[in-house]
């Protein structure tokens, strides 16, 4: 008997109800760009969205006629369908929790008040509106919790991967920091076993002694070092945000130009630099950025050949928003395939290398809200662009 009254409406109300659709949709857009920073940017294309929306609306409004046997079929149909898209935001579209919510609230508030006005305007009788206004409510319960749960499921599935990904990063970190303790570990190790012998044989002459001993004061220095970038890579940035200040960025390169020079005039290698005529400030750690500077341009020197060149400028960006460091050499330039491994903890082309450095660089950056990119080609050369925000006022 119910059936039978609900069958009566679907020439009626169903037609109005696919018309109200698309103010539906709108109103749903609307609310989304009003409350979501970059809604766009998070959904995609947007037409391909409204479109795929308006499909489920009239799967839903069809949905609400159907008999029973086929109600029930549709609403699972309905879960199922939710818990794909639920998937795909959380997966492929990497959307967050706060745009998930937003979404699915304002689908259903909008689409709950539209139908609902039309069910009351038009169903004159309290049990069949009650009817249909129950199975429209079912309706988009069903399909949020299916929604939810594939959305939960990606999520889950996403953290264990990157889990598994940070156990590995891990281990591969830990392999490489063993690697490179045990080397100088093993140089002490040796030297000390000399000096014992030496100091039991009395057969050598102080001066090999001392050099001994020398030898094992650079080791051990090498280890402390590493350790010290270690910690320095694995350190959190909001420590260190009190020791920011205001630092003039051509004074600086001025004074890593001359330190640089001695390793220029080992290799007969020449450092051009290019500063601009007025200061350029940003804001951050200064002994940060001496760092940064000396670690590119120790990297650029070793990659060159005696007479090459590497050039050095600083600039503002074109928006004037960020300052822009660049370095370009002329040296061999990396292969292709493991320009995506140079920020990689202990990744080297180097003999001597520790393959902390560009990992350390980048962290640094990162940390004073800059970017690095780096551009290479074999036998042609590398330029490296830093990227970090200008202030244009100063004290």
């Amino acid at each position: 008997m119910e059936m039978a009254r609900i069958s009566e409406y679907r020439n009626t109300l169903l037609p109005l109800i696919i018309r109200k659709i698309p103010r539906m949709i709108e109103a749903h857009l609307q609310d989304m760009e009003r409350n979501i920073t970059n809604f766009q940017e998070a959904i995609g294309d947007i037409h391909e969205y409204a479109a795929s929306l308006e499909s489920v609306y009239v799967a839903v409004a069809t949905m609400l006629f159907e008999s029973e046997k086929e109600y029930k079929k549709c609403i699972q149909q309905i879960e199922e369908d939710g818990y794909e898209v639920g998937v795909y935001f959380g997966e492929v579209k990497e959307m967050n929790r706060e745009v998930v919510l937003q979404l699915t609230h304002s689908i259903r508030t909008n689409s709950f008040g539209y139908v609902c006005d039309l069910i009351n305007q038009n169903v004159p009788d309290p049990e069949t509106r009650s009817l249909l206004t129950s199975r429209f409510v079912d309706i988009l319960n069903t399909r949020f919790y299916g929604y939810i749960n594939g959305f939960l499921f990606a999520k889950d599935k996403m953290i264990t991967h990157l889990h598994n990904q940070k156990i590995s990063i891990m281990g591969q970190m830990a392999a490489g920091m063993a690697h490179e303790i045990r080397n100088p570990l093993c140089s002490i190790k040796g030297f000390q076993q000399l000096i014992r012998q030496m100091a039991a044989d009395r057969s050598e002459s102080m001066g090999d002694f001392l050099n001994y001993i020398d030898i094992c004061i650079e080791e051990i220095t090498k280890v402390e070092n590493l350790v010290s970038d270690f910690l320095l890579l694995a350190r959190k940035n909001d420590t260190q945000k009190n020791r920011w200040e205001t630092i003039n960025l051509n004074e600086l390169f001025k004074k890593v130009y001359h330190l640089s020079a001695y390793f220029v005039l080992e290799g007969s290698l020449d450092i051009r630099l290019s500063l601009p005529s007025v200061n350029i400030f940003v804001r951050g750690i200064p002994s940060y950025i001496e760092q940064i500077i000396l670690n590119i341009t120790k990297n650029s020197i070793s990659a060159m050949d005696s007479g090459g060149v590497l050039l050095v400028s600083l600039s503002p960006s074109e928006d004037g928003k960020q300052v822009v460091l660049t370095f370009a050499d002329n040296g061999v330039g990396i292969p292709e395939r493991q320009l995506s491994k140079i920020f990689d903890p202990f990744f080297t082309t180097k003999e001597e290398g520790t393959g902390l450095g560009l990992c350390i660089c980048k962290r640094l950056i990162e940390e004073m809200n800059g970017s690095i990119n780096v551009q290479s080609k074999e036998k042609e050369g590398t330029v490296v662009e830093i990227r970090l925000p200008l202030v244009t006022s100063h004290k």
